[in-house]
């Protein structure tokens, strides 16, 4: 049994370094709470390295863990230093991030993107991520952002949806380019004059919806790439709904008629 006991052990500042988004960007590898997340990111073959649990006599859990994957027992206040959910998560882990490109899109008859331009809040695309991920959607492509995508916040919000599709990061011209190439139709969410209802869309073979950042929106530079523009019509005193909802509700139209 490997227990850690002192924040002076080295893998627990390994921990405590990858939980800190502002490194954890640049690290190979990412911190992984919870043990649905730990078991999802299992299925869809992500490498894990290090198992840590909470506390000397922890729960059993119906995961099965690879005799390479090292265990380790962290007292439960060295734990709960870490752990964003306290006692209500029990498991840590650290994982190999994956990186995929725009090949590793799985391409259907029917095939549903979502594109994402400049995208700030964590919090808002891992909202997206299960979102998409429940809808079977193709893949995310993040156009144009910082973002750190394995950021806890990413993977708790998501509650592990991460893990169960493609999520690339390119700019304007490699996605525009993937998209002629396999004849995506692409509809640009755009609050203006020339913008058409959502709902009073035919959505058709394969599909690309773009969204902007909370803030700004779709950048002048992405709508110039030719494509129709949709907006969802509020019927409130607000001019928009929050981004992770606004891809919701487009979403659910769009399988709604081709699923």
């Amino acid at each position: 049994m490997k227990v850690i006991s002192s924040t002076h052990n080295t893998n627990f500042k390994i921990l405590r370094k990858l939980y800190s988004n502002k490194t954890n960007k640049n690290e190979k590898e990412f911190v992984i709470e919870g043990s649905k997340e730990i078991d999802l990111a299992l299925k869809s073959n992500f490498e894990i390295k290090r198992i840590f649990f909470r506390g000397l006599n922890p729960l059993k859990f119906d995961i099965n863990f690879s005799d390479k994957i090292q265990i380790f027992y962290l007292k439960k206040k060295l734990f709960d230093l870490l752990s964003y959910r306290n006692n209500s998560s029990k498991l840590l882990a650290i994982a190999n991030k994956k990186n995929y490109n725009l090949n590793s899109i799985c391409l259907k008859k029917k095939s549903i993107i979502i594109i994402i331009e400049n995208i700030e809040k964590p919090g808002n695309l891992g909202a997206i991520l299960r979102t998409a991920d429940g809808m079977d959607v193709s893949g995310i492509i993040i156009v144009d952002s910082k973002i750190n995508i394995y950021n806890s916040n990413v993977i708790r919000s998501s509650v592990g949806s991460i893990f169960n599709l493609p999520i690339i990061k390119t700019n304007k011209e490699e996605a525009i380019k993937f998209l002629n190439k396999n004849k995506f139709n692409l509809f640009n969410t755009v609050i203006s004059k020339s913008s058409k209802n959502y709902l009073n869309i035919n959505y058709s073979g394969n599909i690309a919806i773009a969204f902007g950042s909370e803030n700004k929106g779709l950048s002048d530079n992405w709508k110039s790439y030719p494509a129709k523009q949709i907006c969802i019509k509020m019927n409130g005193k607000n001019d928009s709904f929050n981004l992770s909802v606004s891809v919701g509700i487009v979403l659910s139209e769009v399988i709604r008629q081709t699923k």
